[in-house]
This record gives C-alpha cells, sequence and structure tokens, in this order.
C-alpha cells in the first residue's frame, strides 16, 4: 500500500514540473537573443508614444523563424516563402489567429540593434514597429536574414 501512494505521488510530483503550454524553450537561431529584441523595440514604440512593451509569443517566434530559414535558403528576401505562404498563412499554421498582423524583414545587418534601427529609418517598417494594434512578437535570424512578426492575438 505504502509503495503504491508513493508512486502516485512521484506521478504527480512529475506532471507538476512539466512544462506549461506556451513556455517551451525556444530556439531562436545562434546569435538572436530574444529578450534584448524585445527590449528594444520596447523602447522604440515608447519614444514613439506606445508605453505597454510587447510580449513574446511561441507562435510568432515560430513563424518569424519558418521565414528565416526560408530566406536563407533561398537566398532571397521576400514575405512570401518558398511554398507560396504570406504572413497569415504562416501564422495559421504556427496555430495563431491573428486579428492585426505585420512583418519586417531584412538582410544586410550583423546584429538586432544595427537590423532595428534600419526598420526605424524605413517609414513602411517603422510604422509596422510602431503599430499600436499589436501586442505579441516573435524575432527570428538564419544567416543573414533577420524577420520580425507582430501581431494581437483575436
Amino acid at each position: 500500500m505504502m509503495i503504491r501512494i508513493l508512486g502516485m505521488l512521484t506521478i504527480v510530483i512529475l506532471s507538476a514540473c512539466a512544462t506549461a503550454p506556451g513556455t517551451e524553450r525556444i530556439s531562436a537561431g545562434g546569435s538572436l537573443d530574444i529578450a534584448s529584441a524585445g527590449t528594444q523595440l520596447s523602447v522604440q514604440r515608447a519614444q514613439g508614444g506606445i508605453i505597454r512593451p510587447l510580449s513574446h509569443s511561441p507562435a510568432l517566434q515560430a513563424a518569424a523563424q519558418l521565414l528565416a530559414d526560408d530566406l536563407s535558403h533561398m537566398n532571397a528576401l521576400t514575405h512570401q516563402g518558398s511554398d507560396g505562404a504570406a504572413l497569415n498563412d504562416r501564422l495559421r499554421r504556427a496555430g495563431y489567429t491573428a486579428c492585426a498582423a505585420v512583418e519586417n524583414i531584412a538582410t544586410g545587418t550583423s546584429d538586432i540593434r544595427a537590423t532595428i534601427a534600419q526598420w526605424m529609418a524605413s517609414p513602411d517598417h517603422r510604422a509596422n514597429i510602431l503599430n499600436p494594434q499589436v501586442t505579441q512578437f516573435g524575432f527570428a535570424d538564419s544567416g543573414a536574414y533577420w524577420v520580425l512578426v507582430m501581431a494581437r492575438p483575436c
């Protein structure tokens, strides 16, 4: 009887330590620091009058990484994946239902800070970063390519 109770306690304790959905570790490529990206984006948004910081989304991270890897493989800078997928297609595949979504892509920069600076110097990319409708982000790199996906879930 005592052994059966201990076995059940072990199962309960182990299941309590399992990773909660949405909190899994994210592989963000070799050099990308998600916390740094989030901080830098939030600073830019705050300077633009948007005080609420973006939160990181594992689903948006997956969508961003998928496109970054695809761009690196294709050696091309495009918002359309090699299979023809557009942003909304990639978001659906990642299990994300967006009520608002934007995407920035870049190449030719060496780090997060330079990439965000390049986007902030471009009116369309800046407008995406300062979009008050988005609340979450995923930021990925692969080779020379960078992808930022920001969205708000429905």
